[in-house]
């Protein structure tokens, strides 16, 4: 990756952090899609941004950093798939799912948990045989009363003898299933981000025996694991994305890679946070808790780090 295009990437996480620190939890998929951010996965020729995975995965990354609570994932990624389907499918929901009139969801069980805004149309399922559409008017769909993340309503999918259409080969099933393990782990790193950020800039003011906290070599200690794991997260789910945008034969490997370390330690770290915030930490209000409940759900997301293990041992042959 050239200086220039670690500029472009710097400049559309400033704009996006601006834009979703303005608008707060309020944003929308309409407003999200006005900004071209529904379109990062679909050819320019029909109406989107062109594949871009490596500007997806920032996006992504800022909307965790956001707690936004839209259904952006989910409709991103039908809209990637339906970009490849048959003309009549494109005709009937690209440009809605472009515009976020449509919103969808992205499955890969029969019975399945959809997060993310007000309503589900359209559900995408991936799976080794293929992508199939599903009319969410065709299926039972249902508020999941007890939630454990609060920042996002989900909603419980069952996807069942619904009739669905074929709109894609089990290829690039495959190759939209690898880029929704980046995204949610972009999302988790966004989480973590924001908690280490908040951290951080507690520690240097709370102040014991006289001194800052943040002075103690032994909490030094501790946020510097904390920083080198964002580091470590986002150089990961970095260079899988860029995989995805030079269709790389490795995507599939470096998107589990990606998904299993980072949603795996993603929680871990939350809790750190928590843990040196001290009491404020601790308190149900504080924001921690939200971040912390956000990462554990997403590792349940899109497969779990142990489906990604065993995802990566089958390709790579172990």
């Amino acid at each position: 990756m050239t200086s220039a295009d670690t500029a472009d990437l710097d400049l559309l996480r400033v704009s996006a952090r601006k834009f979703l620190a303005e608008r707060g939890a309020k944003q929308s998929v309409e407003d999200l899609a006005a900004l071209d951010w529904t379109g990062l996965l679909v050819d320019e020729a029909l109406g989107g941004a062109g594949w871009r995975p490596v500007e997806t995965c920032v996006v992504a990354e800022e909307l965790g950093r956001a707690q936004d609570r839209s259904a952006w994932l989910g409709t991103t990624l039908a809209a990637a798939a339906v970009a490849s389907a048959p003309e009549d499918v494109r005709q009937r929901w690209l440009s809605d799912l472009l515009s976020g009139a449509v919103t969808a969801g992205v499955v890969g069980a029969s019975i399945a948990r959809v997060v993310g805004g007000d309503q589900v149309s359209v559900i995408v399922t991936l799976s080794g045989n293929g992508i199939h559409l599903i009319d969410g008017a065709a299926v039972a769909v249902e508020i999941e009363a007890d939630l454990l993340d609060v920042t996002r309503p989900v909603w419980r999918v069952d996807i069942g003898d619904a009739p669905r259409v074929a709109i894609g080969s089990p290829q690039r099933a495959a190759q939209l299933a690898a880029v929704a393990r980046l995204l949610v782990a972009a999302d988790s790193l966004g989480a973590v981000s924001m908690a280490l950020e908040r951290l951080t800039a507690y520690l240097k003011k709370r102040v014991a025996f006289g001194v800052p906290i943040a002075s103690f070599q032994a909490i030094q200690h501790r946020l510097v694991d904390l920083f080198v794991f964002e580091v470590k997260a986002r150089a990961v789910v970095m260079k899988a994305a860029r995989a995805a945008a030079a269709d790389d034969d490795r995507v599939i490997e470096l998107s589990t890679v990606a998904h299993a370390f980072v949603t795996a330690k993603a929680t871990a770290a939350v809790d750190e946070c928590m843990q040196l915030s001290g009491g404020i930490g601790f308190t149900w209000e504080y924001p921690l808790h939200h971040e912390l409940r956000r990462v554990f759900s997403n590792a349940q997301l899109m497969g779990s780090p142990r489906s990604s293990r065993a995802l990566l041992a089958e390709v790579s042959g172990w």
